[in-house]
């Protein structure tokens, strides 16, 4: 028996789209999509795979496909952060350092007001690339952002695009922080905790709308402390007064600063897929969805060519999403506990 050994099959938006136009009878077999037939199936997708990304129990699996982390950096007069590309510091990748979302160092001797100049010693910068955001544990309590200018290896120096404000310092074993991307603006946070310069973790609880609206201090600029509750709201602003599509969420929590900037908020949550832009684009949907989308289209772009959905077509729709759906769901541990009252 001769095996293929191969397991990499996946479909292009313009696979996608010609599939469906051949469910219905719109094209066929030799034929290929006009342009504009092509630009409007293909928005009829983008809005598909929205509705369908693992925002809601629809389909549980992509939950787990569309699950990232990222990492908060908390401020001594902040207590609400916008998540996304354009927000605060939302740490979602960093490229000296793949498989971490950011770098840490710590710096050498002090940065004085009026300088750019970060010291950390010949040798420590190699997790730092031109570019990146670096956050940096300021004199004043607070923190100070700004992005990597240059980097001089030999000398372990790392240069900012801005330099430290009058009256603010940033002592020797400060602690520095680096990031090449922000993250993007989350679906839904799944969970959150307070994380260390050590890595150690406290669980924070989530609160309701009601909740954080009820707490009595959470704007007083004088309540600082660490944050041991959140709350989460999916915007899609960059800000409440100048809304721009690539913002951010508003995280909400229920202090009006951090008492300690070297802790950050860790969070799991769901990102959105991406969007579908050119015909060569492969999907961000595991290879059990692949029919699922292609019946799906076929259903949406019926009335556009006029096609007759019969009995069949929606026994085929019906079965490839109802298997999707299935596909890849978790398994979650079930406990029992005894009744006292009635053992």
């Amino acid at each position: 028996m001769a095996l293929s050994n191969s397991f990499s099959f996946t479909v292009t938006a313009t696979d996608v789209i010609r599939e469906a136009m051949l469910n219905i009878g719109a094209i066929g077999e030799a034929e290929v999509p006009t342009a504009q037939e092509f630009i409007d199936c293909q928005r009829k997708l983008n809005m598909l795979i929205k509705q369908w990304m693992g925002t809601q129990d629809f389909a549980p699996g992509l939950k787990m496909w569309t699950r990232q982390r990222g990492d908060l950096f908390l401020s001594s007069t902040q207590g609400v952060y916008q998540l996304g590309p354009t927000g605060d510091n939302w740490a979602g990748g960093c490229a000296a350092l793949p498989n971490a979302n950011f770098g840490q160092q710590q710096l050498s001797g002090t940065t004085s007001a009026g300088s750019a100049v970060l010291n950390f010693g010949a040798g420590k910068v190699g997790n730092f690339t031109t570019g990146d955001f670096v956050v940096v544990q300021v004199s004043s309590g607070d923190i100070f952002s700004s992005t990597v200018a240059s980097i001089n290896s030999g000398a372990g120096t790392v240069t900012m695009n801005a330099v430290l404000p009058a009256g603010v310092t940033a002592a020797s074993n400060s602690y520095v922080w680096n990031y090449t991307v922000k993250a993007q603006r989350p679906l839904a946070i799944v969970t959150a905790v307070l994380r260390d310069s050590q890595n150690n973790d406290i669980s924070l609880n989530v609160m309701t709308l009601q909740d954080y609206e009820n707490l009595p201090t959470k704007a007083m600029p004088t309540y600082l402390g660490d944050p041991t509750a959140w709350y989460y709201e999916s915007q899609i602003g960059s800000d409440q007064y100048s809304p721009v599509i690539t913002g951010g969420g508003r995280f909400y929590t229920d202090v009006a600063g951090a008492q300690d900037v070297t802790k950050r908020i860790h969070c799991v949550y769901l990102r959105p897929v991406m969007d579908i832009v050119n015909p060569g684009d492969n999907f961000e949907y595991p290879q059990q969805w692949y029919r699922a989308l292609s019946w799906g289209l076929s259903r949406e772009i019926v009335p556009m060519f006029d096609a007759e959905w019969d009995s069949s077509s929606d026994l085929n729709y019906r079965e490839s999403v109802a298997m999707a759906r299935q596909a890849d769901v978790e398994t979650t541990s079930l406990y029992f506990q005894a009744n006292e009252d009635n053992p």
